[in-house]
């Protein structure tokens, strides 16, 4: 049965090359990049768009109304467009907006696009956007009295995290090593990967603290690069492609006003709340059973292990123990980011959306040497940001 007014699908995808800095293209060209990628694999041109849904994050790059500036290059002109602004998870809370006007009977044929030409950036312009822009940016997450004196970026509220979890669980160090291994391995058979560096697992153990538990190796890092995808409509998505990749379901759940609410006792609350939210709405009782491939935002290491379970994939304890013996690998039982997921590539804006693109390449079998070696007909796609945002997407390749 469609959960939407009208059934959704995804009927394009593309990303756009992704490094630490792309200092060949500006921001409005290197979010055409991948819109035309998009298109082109659509095969669609921008007069068969009929709304297009921005995500950005104005604030981490000292540009107000970004929309305005990229309006000529991202099929916008003279149609109708929104823009979305929800920090690191904006790229799946943009998509999730196209799927509801879709579904709605808003517009037939949407376009997302998400771009981040900030963070890693050497230029002086933008080392500032994507510094000291995005530093006093995410600072304002935390209580302008009690935290952000103290406030040392993301990686406190990782470690907090972190150190919870090796405190009672019995987890290891090499089993985190091993998943970022894992990562660096699928990153090196994805072309559009940012890091693609074959590590052992004693780089990994001998990379450099950078606050306690974490290591340098165990961070994402950050990249400039862009992401598009097109819904469509039930009637438009069968004329458009043969391969439609149906919408099962959108989630979003929001659970803090400030991370300092997260860390003493450590307990983020919305990455469970969504997740079960999902299982629970599509019937799914057992989704390390029944989704085949699962694309996670995983700022850390330790975060794919952690949320593991806390998204019910298994039980609590259990997900350093899986990952030490290779479940979570491509041909695991469990492939968990095959693309190697954020720590990989880290743009930031787009990176939710790529999680999602991931998935839908998955189902469709056309992700290239990190394709799963098996049928894939469900997978899922997770964005995470702000002061603990969560979105889900489920994709089948079944109509719903």
């Amino acid at each position: 049965m469609a959960r939407f007014g009208r059934r959704v699908a995804v009927v394009g995808v593309g990303l756009s090359d992704c490094d630490r800095s792309r200092p060949d293209v500006n921001k409005v060209e290197l979010a055409n990049e991948s819109i035309r990628r998009c298109l082109d694999d659509a095969q669609l041109s921008m007069q068969d768009i009929d709304e297009v849904v921005v995500a950005d994050i104005d604030s981490l790059f000292g540009v107000g109304q970004s929309q305005m500036w990229l309006t000529d290059d991202i099929a916008c002109y003279l149609k109708p467009g929104v823009k979305v602004e929800t920090g690191g998870s904006v790229g799946g809370s943009a998509c999730h907006s196209a799927v509801h006007h879709v579904a709605a009977g808003a517009s037939d044929v949407v376009l997302v696009t998400a771009t981040s030409k900030g963070g890693g950036a050497r230029g002086p312009v933008e080392r500032f956007g994507g510094g000291a822009r995005a530093q006093a940016a995410m600072t304002a997450g935390f209580h302008p009295i009690w935290d952000r004196w103290v406030f040392v970026g993301p990686l406190m509220l990782f470690a907090f995290m972190a150190n919870d979890y090796l405190m009672w669980s019995g987890c290891t160090r090499e089993a985190i090593a091993k998943c970022r291994v894992k990562a660096a391995q699928n990153a090196m058979k994805n072309p559009y990967a940012h890091l693609k560096r074959d590590i052992t697992v004693e780089d990994v153990l001998n990379s450099p603290f950078i606050i306690w538990p974490l290591r340098l190796l165990e961070f994402c890092p950050m990249t400039q690069g862009s992401a598009a995808m097109i819904f469509a409509s039930e009637e438009k998505a069968k004329k458009i492609t043969n391969k439609p990749v149906w919408v099962e379901d959108i989630v979003t759940a929001h659970s803090k006003q400030y991370w300092t609410d997260a860390m003493v006792p450590v307990d983020w609350g919305s990455q469970e709340a969504g997740a079960v939210a999902l299982w629970k709405r599509n019937g799914i009782t057992n989704p390390w059973k029944e989704i085949d491939v699962f694309e996670m935002y995983d700022p850390s290491t330790w975060a794919e292990v952690i949320w593991m379970e806390w998204m019910h994939l298994c039980g609590k304890g259990e997900a350093w123990k899986l990952v030490d013996r290779g479940a979570t690998e491509i041909n695991g039982e469990f492939p968990l980011n095959p693309s190697g997921g954020v720590v990989s590539t880290n743009p930031g804006v787009p990176s939710t959306t790529m999680r999602y693109i991931e998935a839908a390449l998955q189902v469709r079998g056309d992700a290239g040497e990190h394709q799963v070696p098996r049928e894939v007909r469900r997978a899922v796609g997770h964005g995470f940001g702000g002061t603990n945002w969560n979105t889900y997407m489920l994709l089948s390749k079944d109509m719903p």
